[in-house]
């Protein structure tokens, strides 16, 4: 399981586990493996759980299983580490089905629409030379999800459903990303998934 978190002092949490490859049948009851030539294009789809959690406590749980493109998990994957590498300050996730949404973006002063307020600076972690602060601040992110209910529990997209707002640092944004490639990893590969019977 991924899960990006940061604080034991006030843990919110976003946990996604990749499952298994979605197969389809086709009429005949056959496998996609066994009906796509090789050699020609089709779509992976990946079955998944997802978690939002407070504390000890779940906030929502996935009312079914869900799935993502393989190639949507690969560019979260590659937006994760753009942010933790400095090449973005800001990162929006909506997969092409959208089960749920995640947005990161930095918590520097540049980055902010609007001033600033020494509070919100101490907050965050920025540098304002208050003595009450560190002088070093770390590489700090707000994250907020959301998911999409009516789609958990129905097929209509609505775009509306539980969500949470939190802070996470570089570091756990990277530690959810390599979570994620293990995942994607431990899969294996498509072709040598077993057939469900």
């Amino acid at each position: 399981m991924a899960t990006l978190t940061h604080s034991d002092k006030y843990p919110c949490a976003f946990d996604l586990r990749l499952l298994v490859w979605e197969q389809y049948s086709s009429e005949r009851g056959y496998s996609d493996t066994e009906t796509v030539p090789l050699g020609e294009p089709y779509t992976l789809w990946i079955k998944y759980r997802m978690t939002l959690g407070v504390g000890d406590c779940v906030a929502y749980q996935s009312e079914k299983d869900t799935a993502l493109v393989l190639e949507d998990v690969r560019k979260l994957i590659e937006e994760l580490r753009q942010l933790t590498s400095g090449k973005k300050n800001k990162m929006t996730f909506d997969p092409i089905e959208p089960d749920f949404g995640l947005t990161i973006r930095s918590l520097a002063e540049s980055g902010a629409a609007g001033p600033v307020s020494s509070t919100a600076k101490i907050s965050a972690e920025i540098p304002t030379g208050d003595r009450r602060q560190s002088a070093t601040p770390p590489n700090l992110f707000s994250v907020d999800v959301w998911i999409d209910y009516p789609n958990q529990v129905d097929t209509f997209y609505g775009g509306y459903g539980p969500g949470l707002y939190f802070s996470v640092e570089a570091l756990d944004i990277e530690r959810f990303a390599s979570q994620l490639e293990a995942e994607l990893d431990t899969l294996g590969s498509y072709l040598t998934f077993p057939t469900e019977n």
